[in-house]
């Protein structure tokens, strides 16, 4: 292949001497011969694909170079997005950060006849049903049982056991829990609302123990009677979807649909009456 490669460059070096020495001889002449035009087409033809290849070699070659400078500037726009979505993500964090910040200082300002402990929620106890969760607050933290749990969306339940820095929460939909509430619209303070379970084991609430005349209707909102200072008056329980009578009990009961998102639960208030001399459980 070397010795191939020689015999054409020597090959072509003398076909290009020659044919400058055929250009000297027939400078004055305006036609050129038969072997000055054989050997100019010749090397015309040679050197055309010399030119050809070397041409595609520099244009491989720039290809090479501008693919790297691509690659590289892929690469930066990568990590700029990365950049950008990580702060974009954080703003989020900050801004519902900050809304439930002012959702819980408007509750707070909205009650002001109590105090007010926060807890975490740590986990769902009772083998994880829904309707008890565990905080991390307990009786150091002045929680006691039988104390009201809420968020500023509404009533969460109660506090139905505590130990020293740690407590169990009953939620609306535990049948264990009950707090007296009344129908928002016509103030109507009739009945108890407890847990229920409906027949697609969907976790609800019940207003119980109405007489059959009381005026609610699907639609009505549920709230807190305050009855027995336990707790604020007119916290939001839940949302009426449905009414029926007992005729064996001769009662009326609703069943609500909670205003709490039990599945997202992470934060909450204990609700504490400051003048605790006036309770009746």
């Amino acid at each position: 292949m070397k010795f191939v490669k020689n015999r054409l460059a020597v090959t072509i070096i003398v076909l290009s001497v020659s044919f400058l020495v055929l250009i000297g001889f027939s400078v004055k002449r305006q036609n050129a011969s038969l072997v000055e035009n054989g050997v100019g087409v010749t090397l015309n033809s040679v050197q055309g694909v010399i030119y050809k290849g070397m041409s595609n070699v520099k244009d491989w070659l720039g290809f090479i170079t501008h693919f790297s400078q691509i690659k590289q500037e892929n690469e930066q726009l990568k990590k700029q997005n990365t950049d950008m979505q990580k702060k974009v993500s954080a703003y989020d964090s900050l801004q519902a950060e900050n809304q439930r910040l002012s959702s819980d200082l408007n509750f707070i300002h909205q009650n002001q006849g109590y105090n007010y402990i926060t807890c975490n929620v740590t986990s769902n106890g009772a083998n994880g049903l829904l309707d008890i969760y565990i905080i991390d607050k307990g009786k150091n933290d002045g929680v006691k049982n039988g104390l009201v749990v809420a968020t500023p969306d509404g009533i969460v339940g109660k506090v139905i056991s505590t130990g020293d820095n740690w407590s169990q929460v009953g939620a609306l939909n535990n049948p264990n829990v009950q707090i007296a509430g009344k129908i928002q619209s016509t103030g109507v303070m009739d009945g108890i609302v407890d847990g229920y379970i409906d027949a697609s084991k969907n976790k609800l609430a019940k207003l119980d123990n109405m007489n059959q005349d009381t005026d609610v209707k699907v639609g009505d909102t549920i709230v807190t009677s305050g009855v027995g200072n336990f707790y604020p008056k007119d916290m939001p329980i839940g949302k009426v979807t449905s009414v029926a009578v007992d005729n064996t009990k001769i009662i009326k009961y609703a069943i609500l649909k909670p205003f709490v998102d039990f599945n997202k639960l992470q934060e909450v208030f204990i609700v504490v009456p400051k003048n605790t001399s006036q309770i009746q459980y």
